[in-house]
Parts: C-alpha cells; structure tokens; sequence
C-alpha cells in the first residue's frame, strides 16, 4: 500500500514539477525548423538543412531521379529540381532529343521558338538578350519547370561544328557579355540557367571520346572567359560540363577545370550538372568537382541498355546512392565532399526559390510579349551582308512581282537540330511573310528550285532536280525581283553530328547561279548556322542577306528587312571564310586516333584572319545599313594610367543617312609592345546605339586593366606589360574608324 502511496505521490510531483518544461518541449518543437524559415540568410538555412539529412538521403541528391529531375527528399521537404531542354526556348523534357524530336512522338510541348543563339549574337544587344532571357524563363515557369539547360557560350572554333548555331560566335568577350545577359534575364525570374558546356565542347565528331589537347593560355584567352564572366559578372547558379576530354581526362572529373578552375579561380557557388550520360566513375567524378549527375532513375537504367548508348561512348549512372555510399565507406570520398556537393544544390534551390515558391504549371506561354520579343531578335539579328545599286530596301510601289524561291522558302527552318529545337505553335516561313507584307498589290509566286539534301528522296533525282531548277528559272525571269532562300535544316546541321562541309547542300549553288543569270534582280536569303562556300556566286549577287535560324518569327523579320520596315543592323559574330581551308582550325579538325590539337592558339577567328593577313569572305563585326553613319573625337580619359585605374573611351556617331538606323560601335586593344605573342587586335568593348537621321550621339564604353592583360604561362596569372596600347574603334574587325593610345605606366 505504501509502495502505491509512494508511487502516486512521485507521479503528481513529476508532473507539476515537470509541466513547464514539458510545455517548452512541445513549444520548441512545434516551431518551424530554420531551414524552412525564409527570412533567414541562405547559407544558415543550407547548414541547418544538411545537418537534418542522413549520408544516405544526401548521396541519393547526387544523381538524378528521372530524365529531367533532380532527386527529391520527401521527408524534409527538398523538391526536385525540374529541368527543361533550351537554350531558345523550352523543349520537351520526356526524354533525349532523339526520342521527342521524332515525327511520330505523341507528347508535345509547344512553346515559342526564340532566335538561334548565332542570331542574336549579331544583335550585339545585350539589353534584348536579356529580355529573351526573362521571357524564357517565365515560359519555363508557366510549364512548371524549374530550370533551363542553357545559355550556350561555346566559342565557334571550327566552322563545321554541328551546334554552333546554339553559341554566340567566336569571341569571347562577346561571348561572354551575351552569356551574362541571358544569365541575369532568367535567374530575376527565380529560374535557374545552366551555363554550358564546361570546357572546349567545340566539335560533335566523336563527342564522348574526343580528347582536346589546349594549351593553359588558349584555355584562360579563348575557351574560359565567357564561363568567367557567366560566374562573376552573371553570377550563374548552374554549370553544365561538357561531354569531351580536356587534356587526357574527361570534363565531368577534371578537376584542373571543375575545382581549380570554376570554384577556386572563378569563385562559383553553385552547383556542376553533368551533360547528359557524361560520368565515366564514381569518386574521381564526385572529388573533381561534380555535383550532380544527370539523368537518373529508370529512365537513366534504360538508357544504358540502348545499342546507342553502348556504341556512342556514353557513360552514366555511377552517381546513384550505392556507389557513392560504397565509396564514401571504402574512404575513397569523403563525407565533407558530400556535403559541399549538397550544398551547392541546395543553396542553388533556396536561392532560386523553388523551395520556398515552387513553380505551378497551367500558366500562359506564346504570349503576345514572348512573340514580340522573339520577333525582335529575329529582326535585329539579321545581317546585310551585300546591296549593290541599293537593290535593298524593296518598293511596294514599284515592284509588281517577287518570285521566292529556294529550299528554305516556303518552311520555316527555326532553328538547328538536337536538344535545342523548340517545336512551336505556329511558325512564319520566309514565303509567308514576304507575301503578308507585300499585299495583294503584289504579285508573289514560288518555286521550289531544288529539294533540300536528304530531306525528301523523290526530290533528290536527276529528273525531279531538273524539272525543279527549270520551274525556278521561269519565275525567276517573269518577275521583278527574285528572292533564293537556301541554306541547311535541322537534320544536316544538328547536335549529335557536325556539318560535312562549309559547301551548300547538293544543288543550292547552281539554283542561285541559274537563278541570277535569269533576273539580275536577285536577293541571295542564307538560312542557316555556320558559315557557307559563297565563292561560286558571291561575285555576281546584287544583294546578300544572312537571316540565320531566326526562329518562329523568322519569316517576319525577314520581310520588314526586305521592305525596308526595319533598317538591318545585325553584325557578323563570327568571321565568314572564303573556303573551309581558310579556317585556322582547319588543320587540326576532327583529330587523330581521338586526339584534336588546339594547335592554333589563341589564333581563333578574326584574330587569326587579321593577324595573319587572311581575307575572309566577311569579316568580324561586319553588317551593312540602309543607312550611314560617321565617327569623330575619340577620346581617352585619363590617357595615361597605372594599376587598376579605369579608363573611359568616348566618341561621337553620327547618322548621316535619310533613315533611322542602329550602329553597332566597336572597341579593339591592339597590344605592340608586350612580352609575349599577341593578337594584332582583340574586342573589349561594344555599344549599341539608336540614331535618327542626323543624329549625333556619345557613346561611352570603359577599359580596365583586365582589358589590357593576357594570360602570362610562366606566371600563371593575367599580365599586362606597361607600354603604350593603341585603342581602336571601329564598325568591324577590319573597318577602323578612328584611333588614339593610352599608356600603362605599370
């Protein structure tokens, strides 16, 4: 009885003297864990987070759970991070770009197809490239997807290059300076951008295996800085590796780029996403740097039982838990490893906002702003390249017939092939526009010409050739003006495969040359990527226009060049070669036994072709007006600097034309005095400016000591040699108008 006493009466006092510790017990609990709290700072919310998770919930966020997510942990609330193929717009995530871009796929994601990346490189608009950022990425988000593979911002090394429609040319800091742009337009929308591909994917020849040998120099000069500035000027959240080696080891576990280079050197926080089916091992692969592999899940295992994956070099699926964890237990990663991957995820997922926001699909996409948008870039990005006896602009008023003729014409080739090409709800062809801007008062026919190589096989015989080319001639003879549309498609110029040759496809020449010998009227329309042979009929072409893949608006913004609505003031990003043996990297494309040897340096593109006395077809940063425009009192202040000082460059330009128009003010840094080999000029400054006619307006643009410096081997840092620099600007490469020096004193 006592012992029952006893008992009750240590029961009532536990309980009073207990309950209000008992109460801040369910007090504590019931209050939010820190990592949910958004008023807090991110890197205190990714901590707290990452003590929360087992070592196997954070090796399971190291390899993707499907084929475009990241892999969720329910139990704490992380959410997938779900991703879409781009970069000019949003594709299908279902699956490769194989599977969704096959004619007969049932799924369909249709979206606004933007101007190829080439495209609005020759806008020199980094204001527009923004917005085409922004709009993407609300397009992304009215899809409820959470991320965009893309800005592309690999240099154009080689002209056949399957993907170098989807880069910004061959500069770097032009590169660079659009990269950023892109960057910064998506991430304002709280979507996370992939910066791609890290390092040196210039060639598709053999993608998987390639191993391309560069020098450290080239590396920091040419195949580095538009990732640098992606980082710190754009500051990127995601990084995607690229498929090919870099010296001897595969990007997705070489640490020199992954960890030297991009988080040490360059100072980024985010997180490396690998490129598709690009992981070769396991702890080399997570100690050199990546984060996150991709894809994953069932779709991952059922890719790597596809002859196409065992026979292309592919290599995926050595990031799953398992194999981390084995490794992680054998030592060979260890758990601070782990959790600086995880937490390049995580802070990627707080920053981004998806955790505290996720995105909901259901919302609009095409709007009438995304249109307009992508009409703009198409418009913009167009390049004059020819107008004898000012062929261009067309008058409504004067020509009663055009006959549009050519491959190109009358489909509207949007864009390359592979993983960028979008599939819009509706798409303009060069024939539809010039028709809706000609009106009935205009006579518009058409004519095929000639069938595009490999697309329909009853087109390609001798007979069916023959009869196409006549029908071509006869419109081309009984109408005023005759407008040949040629060029590639997606499946010759593609992701996957590099372009066979810088030639037209099978046929294209002799249509132009049949069609000028009958109307001497003719306008030469290239609709493609890379750069083309134009030496058959370059001669004797009155007018030549490079529209690019212009995207859904192509057609459009073709015809308001044409009519003269828009007054072209797209500049070449890239230099056009007379002949593919014109090009410096000629020689040392695709490479040997695997091996590609960067042997030219950091004599990539016009610094090759200026340096080196080489005349290309058409030179960098080239693009003709329907205007004019002249340039006086160029300036440097201060003229004479040491150290870090800034210095600002500034000129007058004026549009002596009768037509409003844009000019595209370039700045070059010619270098004769440094230590070491140089360019004989190299782009370090640009400005788009809109003028009326007669209108006069100072352009501003600054130089830093980065401007100046080249990267030193010996000292393994960026050197510049005080001297006296000259400063050059001018409306290309080759076309200097006006000069001055300013002197580094040290």
């Amino acid at each position: 009885m006592r012992r029952v006493f006893r008992a009750l009466t240590f029961a009532l006092f536990s309980a009073i003297a207990f309950a209000p510790c008992g109460t801040m017990a369910q007090t504590a609990a019931s209050q939010p864990a820190p990592y949910k709290d958004a008023s807090l700072p991110v890197e205190k919310r990714v901590a707290d987070l990452l003590s929360r998770m087992t070592l196997t919930e954070k090796a399971t966020m190291l390899s993707g759970s499907g084929w475009m997510e990241s892999a969720p942990i329910e139990r704490l609330g992380i959410p997938a991070i779900r991703m879409a193929d781009g970069p000019m717009g949003v594709r299908a995530w279902m699956g490769s770009s194989a599977m969704t871009n096959a004619a007969g796929n049932p799924v369909k994601v249709e979206s606004t197809s933007f101007p190829s990346g080439v495209d609005m490189a020759s806008t020199w608009d980094t204001e527009l490239v923004q917005r085409e950022g922004q709009a993407i990425a609300q397009e992304v988000k009215a899809l409820g997807r959470d991320m965009i593979l893309g800005p592309t911002v690999n240099i154009n090394r080689v002209p056949l290059w399957g993907r170098n429609f989807e880069g910004y040319g061959e500069d770097p800091y032009l590169s660079g300076r659009l990269g950023v742009a892109y960057v910064k337009g998506v991430q304002g929308e709280g979507v996370i951008p992939s910066v791609k591909h890290f390092d040196a994917n210039n060639e598709e020849f053999e993608r998987h295996r390639i191993d391309a040998h560069i020098d450290e120099r080239t590396l920091h000069e040419i195949y580095l800085p538009a990732f640098k500035a992606a980082v710190q000027q754009g500051g990127a959240w995601t990084v995607m590796s690229a498929y090919n080696k870099v010296n001897g080891v595969h990007c997705g576990e070489n640490t020199y780029l992954l960890t030297n280079v991009l988080k040490n050197e360059f100072g980024f926080k985010g997180f490396v996403v690998s490129d598709w089916a690009s992981t070769y091992s396991t702890a080399p692969t997570v100690n050199a740097g990546m984060d996150l592999e991709m894809p994953g899940g069932p779709q991952m295992l059922a890719m790597t039982k596809t002859d196409r994956f065992k026979s292309g070099g592919s290599g995926a699926g050595w990031l799953v838990a398992d194999k981390v964890l084995a490794a992680v237990q054998a030592g060979q990663i260890t758990e601070a490893t782990i959790n600086d991957n995880v937490g390049r995820i995580l802070r990627i997922i707080f920053l981004s906002g998806i955790f505290d926001h996720p995105h909901g699909a259901g919302g609009e996409v095409d709007t009438p702003a995304e249109r307009a948008v992508a009409l703009q870039g198409a418009t913009e990005g167009i390049v004059l390249l020819k107008n004898e006896s000012s062929l261009l602009p067309l008058d409504a008023a004067k020509i009663h017939s055009i006959a549009v003729i050519g491959p190109n014409a009358a489909v509207a080739r949007t864009g390359g092939g592979g993983s960028s090409l979008v599939r819009p709800m509706h798409a303009i062809a060069p024939l539809d526009g010039i028709r809706e801007r000609a009106g009935s008062a205009v006579k518009v026919g058409y004519a095929l010409g000639v069938g595009m190589e490999g697309e329909d096989p009853a087109q390609d015989t001798p007979e069916a050739r023959a009869q196409a080319l006549q029908q071509a001639v006869d419109a081309a003879a009984h109408a005023d003006v005759a407008v040949v549309v040629v060029g590639r498609y997606s499946k010759l110029e593609s992701e996957g495969h590099d372009v066979a040759t810088m030639d037209l496809p099978a046929g294209q020449d002799e249509l132009i040359e049949a069609v000028e010998k009958a109307n001497p009227h003719t306008i030469v329309v290239i609709n493609t990527g890379d750069p083309v042979t134009m030496t058959k009929w370059i001669d004797t072409t009155p007018a030549l226009v490079d529209m690019w893949y212009g995207g859904q608006e192509g057609g459009h913004a073709l015809a308001s060049i044409l009519f003269g609505d828009a007054n072209p003031s797209g500049k070449l990003p890239v230099s056009l070669p007379k002949r593919y043996e014109d090009s410096p990297a000629a020689a040392n494309y695709p490479g040997t036994n695997l091996v590609v040897n960067y042997a030219e340096g950091i004599y990539v593109g016009y610094r090759y072709y200026d340096t080196k006395s080489v005349e290309p077809q058409f030179p960098f940063g080239y693009g003709l007006s329907y205007t004019a425009f002249a340039y006086r009192d160029l300036k440097v202040t201060p003229d004479k600097v040491a150290g870090d000082e800034p210095v600002t460059v500034s000129l007058k330009v004026k549009n002596t034309g009768s037509r409003a128009g844009a000019e595209v003010v370039q700045l070059y840094v010619h270098d004769g005095h440094s230590k070491i080999d140089r360019p004989v000029h190299e782009l370090k400054g640009f400005q788009r400016v809109d003028l009326q006619p007669g209108e006069t307006k100072t352009v501003h643009l600054t130089l830093d000591r980065a401007a100046l410096s080249y990267w030193s081997p010996e000292t393994k840092q960026w050197t510049a040699d005080p001297g006296t620099f000259e400063i050059q600007v001018g409306a290309s490469s080759r076309d200097i108008r006006l000069h001055t020096q300013l002197v580094l004193t040290k």
